[in-house]
């Protein structure tokens, strides 16, 4: 019989890993308390996080596509959520997941008897237990909101509440709104306040680097990220990290500068956090809005003076605030983690894992039945990274790849987080909420060896297999080395674990031939379209 499953969570990443755990044969289950797949990208108005109305996702679809199942050619260059949910819903009906869904199943407790996963849940008023093999976490990274204690909060007589609580923006009609943060959620607010409040004001301790979605050559701009740079960039992150660094953040800032050449001194951008720890804020929805005024980015908050009075940091009194939102993101937890198998006994801290996915924990066994998902990305665009992760873990429970000794691994653990603290602590601002990705070279080769993809080796100029694969077909080698990287490129090569996808040399070619289309669009919109075919 095969090996049974448990997915606790079908958002993006609950819904790949039961399509693939189905495709390499186990009998998974997925279990979500909600009553649709998708997780965040269908907007509601309950205690849940969800997008807003014109929440637009922040890489393009040349690049974040799920590997083997394409975006349909209407959905925009930078899909809207309301395309995503659509996109995840159809993804789950075309591979038949959704008679394997428990809807409605509110995961409480999971815990090691007798050799199985008890996952015990709340589903129609009543506690049921199920016992599976193998157990995957996939939550998220947003789940329980962080808000800020402010000083003098008892004397502030208007609403405070966090992002999460959103309501009807309409709610907010003629008032001044103050934000406290600056990111994606607070980019969002601004553009569901922009038709009702008076004044949106932006409150924020650290710099910002604001990027388009666009670059002069029409083409998005994770598009300049083609293989060969991913290439040097491995090369350069492994032998001469501070030289990439360096130049990674000054290729960025030229790159915002620019996109919007006209940023004011007073809205307190520059300097900003590096990239290394903070990623850029893909800026083109609130940026209008900071030109006009309506939305002006302010120091932190000092202070609360009054009923509606608000001090901050540069010594400036706000007047008239009718309500402030935190948009200071997300705690990293998971509440119904039990406290032995939790993977962040200290919070906000990284997770107690190995590779972010398994749980450092001394029983072999639970070392290689529970994984979890969500907890650490690469800087790398989409949901191809999160999927690898997924073949990485089956290919680890099939038994066609395997975990390192214990040492080993909590060795792996011990280092990230010392590299972790000095990145930190190279970065010179205040680490308390940074997010620091993981190490790409270390990572993305661990990924490839233990998915299976061969991407590495296909391509890198000291591989058989890629002179090989050259001298075959140097046409679509060439096309794959410097074109888009597309998310089929993932799913090209059969290295004797994780299936090929027949497909993917077809979609490639669609996937830059179609980027392409889209560029010259552009461009012809922008007038440019003669000047880009003088330069080829």
């Amino acid at each position: 019989m095969p090996a049974t499953v448990a997915v606790v969570g079908v958002g993006p990443l609950g819904l790949m890993a039961l399509k693939n755990l189905k495709e390499d044969g186990f009998a998974v289950t997925g279990f979500e308390r909600r009553n649709w797949v998708g997780g965040v990208w269908k907007q509601s108005f309950d205690a849940n996080l969800s997008t807003t109305a014109n929440t637009v996702f922040n890489s393009s679809r040349f690049r974040s596509a799920i590997p083997d199942y394409p975006f349909p050619d209407d959905v925009d260059d930078f899909p809207t959520a309301k395309q995503l949910w659509k996109y995840f819903e159809d993804y789950c009906d075309h591979f038949e997941l959704r008679p394997r869904i428990r809807f409605g199943a509110d995961v409480k407790n999971f815990e090691r008897k007798r050799g199985k996963w008890a996952v015990e849940y709340i589903q129609n008023g009543s506690l049921h237990t199920d016992y599976f093999d193998k157990l995957m976490i996939a939550p998220g990274s947003f789940v329980t909101p962080r808000s800020p204690k402010l000083e003098g909060v008892e004397a502030f007589q208007g609403k405070i509440l966090h992002s999460l609580n959103f309501p009807d923006p309409s709610t907010f009609q003629g008032q001044n709104v103050l934000l406290v943060g600056f990111h994606a959620t607070a980019q969002d607010l601004v553009v569901e306040l922009a038709p009702h409040a008076k004044k949106v004001y932006i409150a924020h301790k650290n710099g910002l680097i604001m990027m388009s979605r666009y670059g002069e050559d029409g083409r998005t701009y994770d598009q300049a990220q083609n293989l060969t740079a991913v290439f040097v960039q491995l090369f350069l992150e492994t032998w001469l990290p501070s030289v990439w660094n360096w130049l990674f953040e000054k290729i960025l800032l030229s790159m915002s500068k620019k996109s919007y050449p006209n940023q004011r001194k007073e809205w307190n951008l520059s300097p900003a956090p590096p990239p290394t720890t903070t990623s850029p804020l893909i800026a083109d929805a609130v940026y209008p809005h900071l030109e006009s005024g309506f939305a002006e980015p302010v120091a932190a908050i000092q202070q609360i003076t009054g009923p509606k009075t608000i001090q901050l940091k540069d010594g400036r009194v706000l007047n008239n605030i009718d309500t402030i939102i935190f948009a200071t993101g997300y705690e990293a937890k998971i509440s119904y983690a039990p406290d032995e198998y939790n993977p962040y006994p200290i919070a906000d801290e990284a997770p107690f894992l190995y590779r972010n996915i398994f749980p450092l924990h001394p029983d072999a066994s639970v070392r290689n039945s529970l994984a979890f998902l969500g907890q650490g990305g690469i800087p790398f665009p989409g949901f191809v990274q999160f999927e690898l992760k997924i073949w990485a873990i089956s290919q680890i429970w099939q038994g066609k790849a395997s975990l390192p000794s214990f040492d080993t691994m909590q060795q792996w653990h011990k280092d990230h987080m010392a590299w972790r603290q000095e990145v930190v602590r190279k970065s010179k601002f205040d680490s308390k909420f940074i997010i620091v990705f993981l190490r790409l070279p270390d990572h993305l080769k661990w990924l490839d060896k233990t998915a299976g993809t061969g991407i590495l080796t296909h391509f890198s100029w000291f591989s058989w297999r890629s002179w090989r694969f050259w001298w075959q077909d140097r046409r679509f080698y060439n096309l794959c080395k410097s074109g888009l990287i597309s998310p089929a490129m993932w799913r090209l090569f059969d290295m004797g674990g994780r299936k090929a996808w027949a497909g993917a040399k077809e979609q490639i070619i669609k996937d830059n031939e179609f980027a392409d289309k889209r560029q010259q669009e552009r461009l012809r919109a922008m007038g440019k379209v003669e000047e880009s075919r003088k330069d080829k």
